[in-house]
């Protein structure tokens, strides 16, 4: 009876032990999380009569899209280029919407104006009228290039003298830098973020100290800049290239490259309601619209 209450003891206590050695290799698994990835899926393309577009807008009240077209040479102030209108479609509603312009590129809307950089001016139009209601004038060779608008006020870049102008009372620099051919603008509440196409750098302008500092580089030639609903950005390279930065540590994700199809990538602008990128491509006379997803 002794040795079989000792064999049951000692049975128990090695079942015990297996059991404490099986617990201590449990491990509890986490998930890894995996952040969805940006890609674009095209939509619609305009027909070809949109000759050497650089920008598009995109207006919010009446749903339609401004396109400004160089018409060939955009540094020669030859009086042949227009703006023309699009609905979201990409059907052209109006060619030549306002034309008497030689080289228009960024485009901006307040108080019921369209301003449009051309060169050495920022022109004034009445959207309402489709009336020319001012043009002020910059003195030298600026090329001005991108408008970027806030509550009360127009920037412009200019691609020559690396500088950021504003429209008020005429137009005034109110800050420069050898930033290396500054192009793209995009006013935020915390200050402008920038796009150089000499220098391929994405950068951001601080107003209350006059400071620039670059984000991250290798964004090609920079031209336009977007802002998504989380905070990111998407920036366009002339050349052909669409870029998605993350704002936690500006990486930068390639998301299209049409460069071996000759197609540029010039001034671009997002529609938040449909997750829709348009983007001008210049010599390929065309605005492209692009689906921006995540998957």
């Amino acid at each position: 009876m002794r040795s079989l209450l000792l064999f049951t003891i000692l049975a128990f206590t090695l079942l015990l032990s297996c059991n404490k050695k099986k617990g201590a290799d449990k491990v509890d698994l986490v998930p890894e999380i995996v952040e969805p990835k940006p890609s674009l899926e095209i939509l619609w393309q305009t027909d070809s009569l949109l000759t050497t577009c650089e920008a598009v807008l995109y207006d919010k009240t009446s749903q339609t899209i401004f396109v400004a077209n160089v018409n060939n040479s955009p540094w020669e102030k030859d009086n042949n280029g227009f703006i023309s209108t699009l609905n979201t479609k990409g059907e052209i509603l109006d060619l030549k919407w306002a034309e008497g312009l030689s080289g228009p590129k960024g485009m901006g809307i307040l108080n019921g104006k369209l301003y449009v950089s051309d060169i050495d001016e920022v022109v004034e139009i009445d959207i309402a009228t489709k009336t020319m209601t001012a043009r002020h004038k910059v003195d030298g060779s600026p090329q001005l290039n991108d408008i970027t608008v806030s509550n009360n006020a127009v920037y412009v870049s200019g691609s020559n003298s690396d500088g950021i102008y504003q429209v008020e009372n005429g137009v005034k620099l109110i800050a420069k830098d050898s930033l290396g051919r500054l192009n793209g603008l995009l006013y935020q509440e915390e200050g402008i973020f920038y796009a150089a196409s000499r220098s391929h750098n994405f950068g951001f302008y601080n107003p209350k100290d006059n400071s620039f500092k670059t984000l991250t580089t290798e964004i090609g030639h920079g031209d336009g800049i977007v802002r998504l609903e989380n905070g990111d950005f998407i920036v366009s390279s002339w050349q052909g290239e669409i870029f998605y930065i993350n704002q936690k540590d500006w990486s930068k994700t390639q998301l299209l490259d049409t460069r071996d199809k000759k197609i540029n990538a010039a001034d671009i602008d997002y529609i938040p309601s449909t997750q829709t990128l348009l983007v001008p491509t210049f010599f390929h006379n065309r605005v492209m619209a692009y689906k921006l997803k995540f998957e």
